[in-house]
């Protein structure tokens, strides 16, 4: 079922379809797969990184938007721009 290449043991598509649990077992203690079809790598599995517990930082949106436009946008506002757009579509 699996060959050993430079440290990577590879498997056919077949392979990964009938022995999926054991493929899925190589990359859990590790190991990287490369998938081929037809003699032809056509993807690879790899472990999972790790995973990150560090809450996601996102920009300051609004801080950004009033430092390019101020505190009030000139012309309509986002909601009345939003409708307009939709009685155009009818």
């Amino acid at each position: 079922m699996c060959v050993t290449m430079l440290n990577m043991k590879t498997a056919t598509v077949r392979d990964v379809q009938h022995h999926f649990g054991k493929v899925l077992a190589w990359v859990e203690n590790g190991e990287e797969v490369q998938i081929t079809r037809r003699s032809k790598p056509v993807a690879r599995l790899v472990p999972a990184g790790p995973a990150s517990s560090a809450p996601v930082s996102l920009p300051d949106f609004a801080a950004r938007a009033r430092a390019i436009w101020g505190a009030q946008p000139k012309g309509r506002s986002l909601s009345k721009a939003i409708l307009a757009e939709r009685e155009e579509r009818r």
